[in-house]
């Protein structure tokens, strides 16, 4: 915090957060399940999380999925141009492949690549959001090493309503949705389709020359759909659908100024499943699921990777005499189709995960562990213990340790190139651990204050290197250490609402001494809303510190500021009118190196939505 930018951020955090207070009053506290896996109020989790609800979306105003995460503490956004380009998402510094996705409790992501596709999840069929930070593989297996975020989709409830939604902006954006949803005591539902098509900008600079200096555009089609079936109180029989299909230009160095590569990709997430109350203190759930991640490339040839994966799970909650305890098993499967030839294309993993959570007075304690057995490198168990202590009804400290790991990817294991790369069947998991405790206070004027401060160290980091003549391999060498410290504040009088965070961190390669490309030491993030009435409006700042693109600290990425304004004005009962300005002054900035971002950016739109 000696750091200038350090210094500044944390005072306009302060004040976005506790302007003059007035009289406000306590919000509900959401339930979460990300976090344990157990249905939990977020104000009892001793887990660094939190929740996107669907109003806190339409509020915000974002047009996509990374652009909303942007916005959120402890995450980190890397964009390869604009809309629809390839997107990273770095979580308490750790790398792209160390955040697990789920849509409904079912992973997605490419197996291939070995990290989830973000740039592709259409925002607008997303109901709930709940991220997770720290790792999570005792509880979810690979992958998990920097966090969770998890997506719910739409559901339906009450009487039939219709919706539609509408906006246009800045280079050539337009948006539009539409959909039914409803439900009674027996059924529910819930249908929709979107579709967002923008010219775009140059997704490269002049850095990366040879590249076609035209517009990059992207266009993204999905739909949605929802259907539960209740016969019974505590039985309930369901089905979630999502799909998205787009199509995105680059820029590729490779393909010439005359170039004009373009890559098509398909997302598809289903799953039923049955929750049944067996007796009145135990839950069964039954769900299989399958996701479908697939990237077909023009650039000018073709090449094709997809991922197809299939899960069986099974958890059961019961309740105890003191606290809950969760048992599940999950097989499974992950395939992968390829223009590439790998000389395996599937692999499964077998699994057994126990929690247990429970509060006894001023004590409280949520302890999972989970065994992991794949088919390519054998089995592993990983485990997590955190405890808290209410010190005061307003103010409770919290300390946790767990242990995680992230499998090789197909493309580590068995990728082949015709200049002689290939990957290396031998790897082991990188594995983690991790220490954090922190502070939790909450006001009686609705003000929320939390402090968190972890340790997480990294071994086995998979890096590709040169073993002569430009032939690369991957081998187990790396280490990394990431120690940081995780501010946030929110509050809310009358119709004031602010949020802000601060989050200062040193992850490093441990072996160099040099900083692991594309992180910032400095993230912070402010909002501040005033809604009275029928309409309302707020501005959003993000300050991000240096980065360097380069695992050799070179390609230095300058800090920048954006300031973002949103509002919205209701023009009838159903009807609203919403606006967003994003990049106020017009800042020019990077997130990758040689990678444009858009300059001031304004959009538009109508929202029909019965209350």
């Amino acid at each position: 915090m000696k750091s200038r930018f350090a210094k500044t951020a944390l005072a306009v955090a302060v004040s976005f957060a506790f302007p003059p207070a007035f009289a406000a009053a306590e919000d509900e506290a959401a339930v979460v399940v990300t976090a344990t896996r157990i249905p939990t109020r977020v104000d009892e989790q001793l887990a660094d999380v939190s929740v996107i609800s669907r109003e806190e979306i339409e509020a915000q105003g974002a047009t996509t999925l990374p652009a909303l995460l942007a916005q959120q503490p402890g995450l980190q956004i890397v964009a390869n141009g604009g809309l629809g380009k390839s997107t990273s998402l770095f979580t308490r510094g750790t790398n792209a492949g160390h955040t697990l996705l789920l849509v409904d409790g079912v992973p997605l992501g490419s197996a291939t690549l070995g990290q989830p596709s973000f740039h592709n999840l259409p925002l607008e069929q997303i109901e709930r959001i709940e991220i997770l930070r720290g790792p999570a593989s005792s509880l979810y297996g690979s992958d998990a090493i920097g966090g969770v975020v998890q997506i719910f989709t739409k559901k339906g409830e009450g009487p039939m309503k219709p919706e539609a939604f509408a906006g246009a902006g800045s280079y050539g954006t337009w948006q539009a949705a539409a959909g039914i949803s409803g439900g009674s005591e027996n059924v529910s539902y819930s249908l929709r389709a979107a579709k967002l098509e923008t010219n775009g900008w140059d997704a490269t600079t002049p850095k990366i020359a040879n590249t076609n200096r035209d517009a990059d555009g992207y266009r993204n089609t999905s739909w949605q759909g929802r259907l539960a079936f209740t016969p019974a109180k505590g039985q309930e029989f369901g089905v979630t659908y999502l799909a998205a299909d787009s199509r995105n230009h680059y820029d590729d160095p490779y393909g010439g100024p005359t170039g004009d590569p373009y890559n098509d990709d398909a997302t598809r997430v289903w799953s039923l499943y049955a929750k049944n109350r067996l007796l009145e203190t135990w839950t069964s759930t039954l769900r299989y699921g399958e996701s479908k991640d697939r990237s077909e490339n023009f650039s000018p040839g073709r090449s094709l990777f997809a991922t197809v994966q299939k899960q069986w799970s099974w958890q059961n909650d019961v309740k105890l005499p003191l606290g809950t305890l969760m048992f599940a098993y999950e097989d499974l499967r992950q395939a992968v189709d390829s223009t590439t030839p790998y000389t395996v294309k599937e692999r499964t993993m077998r699994s057994w995960i126990a929690g247990w959570q429970a509060r006894f007075g001023q004590h409280s304690w949520q302890l999972s562990q989970r065994y992991d057995d794949n088919s390519q490198f054998g089995a592993k168990t990983t485990g997590s213990l955190a405890y808290g202590y209410q010190i005061l009804p307003s103010l409770t400290a919290r300390m946790a340790f767990g242990t995680a790991f992230k499998a090789p990817s197909f493309n580590d294991l068995y990728y082949t190139s015709p200049w002689g790369s290939h990957g290396n069947p031998n790897l082991q998991p990188e594995t983690a651990r991790n220490r954090e405790f922190g502070l939790d206070w909450s006001g009686p004027t609705g003000a929320h204050l939390a402090w968190t401060h972890y340790d997480n160290r990294i071994k086995n980091l998979i890096a590709w290197q040169d073993t002569g003549g430009w032939v690369y391999v991957p081998f187990n060498v790396g280490r990394a250490r990431i120690r940081g410290d995780s501010f946030s504040a929110s509050h809310q009088w009358g119709a004031w609402s602010a949020q802000a965070s601060l989050d200062l961190m040193r992850p490093y390669d441990e072996d160099t001494g040099k900083r692991l490309p594309r992180r910032a030491k400095e993230l912070m993030k402010a909002r501040l809303a005033y809604t009275p009435g029928a309409w309302g409006f707020g501005a959003e700042v993000v300050a991000v510190g240096k980065r360097f693109d380069r695992a050799d600290e070179t390609r230095e990425l300058a800090r920048y500021e954006l300031v973002n304004l949103f509002g919205h004005y209701r023009l009838g009962l159903d009807v609203q009118l919403e606006g967003r300005l994003d990049n106020l002054f017009d800042k020019k900035y990077e997130t990758a190196w040689g990678y444009a971002n858009p300059g001031t950016m304004l959009f538009v739109a109508l929202r029909y939505q019965p209350k």
